[in-house]
């Protein structure tokens, strides 16, 4: 029978194996290139050259103060996110320029994760069947697949009136619709896997198996880039990755083989796994994998899994932030003594634009890789209500005089003499009316954040009963920092019938940190300060 309409109900979306959440759109354009030839002597074509399609993909999701959504476009683990950040689980540390000192470790992502070697990652968006709207049934119709897809884009969005938004682009140059006897994408993962060179998928023997492709390849879905054939992958304790293609049948010298009856996939002899290393297997068939009779440790093999504070180590309760749970900081590190938040802010966009070059070779016609072209340049634009022209001072670096009724005059020569300042972004569960105030005065009054775990300088520790008498400090969800603000632009506008704003951007480069929990003062204003672990 054939499917009326797909809605947002009927989909979700998955990032090498992990549900992503909050999202509001989802995007992929495809754009062919072709060349037509003619020649001298005939006015007909002679030929069309086809070279590499594009695939431009967009993805908006509404912020709820967790750095997993940036994490999973990283390729950065978050199995540690719900732990104390220590050296040897954070992603990110702090140091003070002292060789071999690191002042703090903290989870969460910085710019330069998505521009190391490996960072692509995979994108599958399953289709439940029109019968099953409304449920979580993995009954599912279809999924659309993109394999190797680059980050392109961040933009971050905080404005009054409407919900925080974090969107991201990426780039691709492929793209299926997986159907019929495919439809099912399953990801298995062995951990502790040393010696064992033998994985039974979690497929029924002799009813499921692995499907096979129009291009007559069984459809495990790891690519390797250097040779474009369809793998599993060895991911090594040192942060390496081995592809290992996989053929219908017995293992080769250097091809592990699969066993369509039972479903067993056997590793070649010349592939070693240690006992820290993880084997995964990425697979479409025409079933989910189930935890019997698969023998994996972890498998990510559903339409869709609800948000829990148990399987995101989040607060799951939060599905948009509005004004009230986001501060705005502007540190400037000559003058500043503690975080002190700006005021009459309307909105702050933070955008970020990785401009990537394709890599090609001659023998294959699709780029080997996409490299990420640094400087990567981050535009920061801040919109505030004019009135009295503090936030103005404080950008200029005269913020002290200020305070102190000396300063004069400001102009715009002042701006362009500063060019280290500081944005914070701070966000919160409670709305400072729910908290009983804004930044150090935050309380823990609301009833859903007793036993929800927060994160103080990288240290995990959880809420406490309420206690009214002496309440607990509200700690933020997540911190945004960009260091290193120079001024671009200065506008002061005026309307009849509208107030007055003021708006100042600015540009940095290569340094933009999503950090899990609060970051004390002295830690964003130290040098060299953050830095990937």
């Amino acid at each position: 029978m054939a499917r009326n309409r797909i809605i947002y109900a009927s989909q979700s979306v998955i990032v090498d194996g992990d549900h992503l959440y909050r999202v509001q759109t989802l995007g992929s354009a495809t754009t062919f290139t072709s060349t037509d030839l003619f020649e001298l002597g005939q006015q007909d074509i002679i030929d069309v050259v086809d070279d590499v399609p594009t695939v431009a993909l967009t993805l908006d999701t509404n912020d709820w103060g967790t750095v997993r959504t940036a994490a999973a476009f990283a390729r950065v683990s978050s199995d540690a996110f719900d732990l104390t950040a220590t050296v040897s689980n954070a992603n990110l540390t702090v140091v003070s320029g002292t060789p071999g000192t690191d002042l703090a470790y903290y989870h969460g992502i910085s710019l330069a994760n998505y521009g190391v070697a490996g960072s692509e990652f995979d994108l599958w968006a399953p289709v439940q069947t029109e019968s099953a709207l409304g449920t979580a049934d993995d009954l599912i119709d279809q999924t659309m697949f993109l394999a190797r897809c680059f980050l392109t884009g961040i933009n971050l969005s905080y404005s009054v009136g409407g919900e925080a938004t974090e969107n991201y682009t990426a780039e691709a140059d492929n793209k299926m619709w997986l159907l019929n006897d495919g439809r099912f994408v399953s990801q298995e993962h062995w951990t502790a896997a040393s010696g064992v060179g033998t994985y039974n998928l979690g497929i029924v023997d002799t009813t499921n198996q692995v499907a096979t492709l129009s291009d007559n390849n069984l459809a495990f879905l790891y690519v390797d880039p250097a040779t474009g054939r369809r793998s599993l992958v060895v991911d090594h304790a040192d942060g390496t990755r081995t592809y290992v293609p996989v053929v219908l049948g017995a293992a080769t010298a250097t091809e592990a083989g699969y066993a369509a009856a039972t479903n067993v996939v056997t590793l070649p002899g010349s592939v070693t796994v240690g006992g820290a290393d993880v084997v995964k297997i990425r697979y479409a068939a025409d079933a989910y994998a189930t935890a019997v009779p698969g023998n994996s440790d972890i498998q990510n093999a559903n339409y869709f899994t609800p948000a829990t504070d148990a399987n995101t180590g989040d607060h799951s309760n939060v599905g948009g932030l509005r004004q009230g749970q986001i501060e705005i900081y502007l540190v400037d590190p000559d003058a500043s003594a503690d975080y002190e938040m700006s005021l009459r802010l309307q909105t702050v966009t933070i955008a970020a634009a990785l401009n990537r070059e394709p890599l090609s070779e001659l023998g294959h016609l699709k780029p080997y890789d996409r490299p990420v072209t640094f400087p990567v340049e981050i535009t920061t634009t801040v919109e505030a209500t004019a009135g009295d022209l503090e936030t103005f001072a404080r950008f200029a670096g005269k913020e002290a005089e200020y305070d102190a009724g000396t300063l004069v005059d400001l102009t715009i020569d002042h701006l362009l003499q500063k060019d280290n300042l500081t944005l914070v972004v701070m966000i919160y569960d409670q709305t400072d009316v729910e908290a009983g105030g804004t930044g150090a005065q935050r309380k823990v009054l609301k009833d859903e954040l007793v036993g929800k775990a927060y994160w103080v300088d990288g240290v995990r520790a959880v809420y406490a009963a309420i206690n009214p008498s002496s309440p607990e400090r509200e700690y933020p969800m997540k911190t945004v920092i960009v260091p290193n603000l120079k001024s671009t632009t200065e506008e002061y506008s005026l309307a009849q019938g509208s107030n007055a704003t003021q708006t100042f951007g600015f540009r940095s480069t290569n340094r933009m940190f999503m950090v899990k929990g609060y970051v004390p003062f002295d830690r964003v204003i130290v040098t060299p300060g953050m830095q990937n672990n």
